[in-house]
């Protein structure tokens, strides 16, 4: 393991968002503040895009050459793929836009899955669940480690203390399953071999987004809850939400709902369509 390089407070990323600020610029309005609910203590309030969807150091790994590493692939790699992409949707689907009129292409359909894929596996709400899985199975897996390497060396025996009790392994681990290339094109195939439909809100009823902007929800029974719908069943649909305020529009938010669902197949392919 290669010590960690000593990297100046000015480059020193440790404010990271797992909800990118890319994406919630969409919902700015025109004074660059975006209104937020906190769940916890049931209050609305409006700030700026810095301080909502981060956590320090959320991304950071300090055993490596590099600690911002994680955090560096997807502020270079992903996040100007979506600040390209989002913007260039949110104007094809507009208010001047036939409903059923196709406003995206194949390899902007391609892309997009895999935005989402990875935006679903970079957030808290995947974080949370595989730590649950970590701390599930390593008890076990340590305890046939020991079995099939013993007599284990005092070398082996504070690496595997390590695993247990340093929070860095299980980050590591993480990453290693987020940034998994494999494992993101599988997904990715997944998402695109379903049809795309762009839902538009009408009116001036509001649109919202949340810490988790990719969901699978159960489309007969409307269970949202993160990671018990498996991209394979043909109830699962998957949501992704963005909006934008704009000068053009100054009074009204729109935006796109992503559907992809197996059952839809039938009306069209990359449409959009009113709500």
């Amino acid at each position: 393991m290669q010590e960690a390089r000593k990297i100046s407070k000015k480059d020193n990323p440790i404010r990271q968002h797992h909800v990118p600020q890319v994406y919630l610029r969409n919902f700015c309005n025109e004074s660059k503040a975006i209104a937020v609910m906190d769940k916890i203590n049931q209050r609305i309030f409006s700030t700026g895009i810095r301080a909502v969807g981060a956590e320090n150091d959320f991304y950071t790994l300090e055993k490596m050459e590099d600690p911002y590493c994680w955090e560096h692939i997807y502020a270079n790699g992903i996040e100007p793929q979506m600040g390209e992409l989002i913007p260039k949707i949110i104007s094809q689907g507009n208010l001047l836009a036939r409903n059923g009129a196709i406003i995206i292409n194949d390899s902007e359909k391609v892309q997009l899955a895999a935005i989402m894929v990875m935006q679903l596996l970079r957030g808290k709400q995947s974080r949370d669940y595989e730590r649950k899985l970590y701390q599930s199975y390593l008890p076990e897996t340590l305890k046939k480690t020991k079995e099939v390497f013993a007599p284990l060396s005092e070398k082996q025996k504070e690496l595997l203390h390590a695993y247990e009790n340093d929070d860095y392994y299980f980050k590591r681990t993480s990453m290693d399953l987020a940034l998994d290339s494999k494992r993101i094109t599988q997904y990715t195939e997944i998402i695109c071999n379903h049809d795309f439909f762009f839902y538009r809100i009408q009116g001036g009823l509001e649109f919202i987004t949340s810490d988790n902007p990719v969901m699978l929800v159960n489309s007969i029974t409307g269970n949202s809850r993160p990671f018990a719908n498996g991209l394979l069943k043909v109830s699962t649909a998957v949501y992704c939400c963005f909006a934008c305020y704009t000068q053009s529009f100054p009074l009204e938010y729109f935006g796109g709902r992503i559907v992809a669902l197996l059952t839809l197949i039938p009306i069209g392919k990359f449409g959009l369509y009113p709500e």
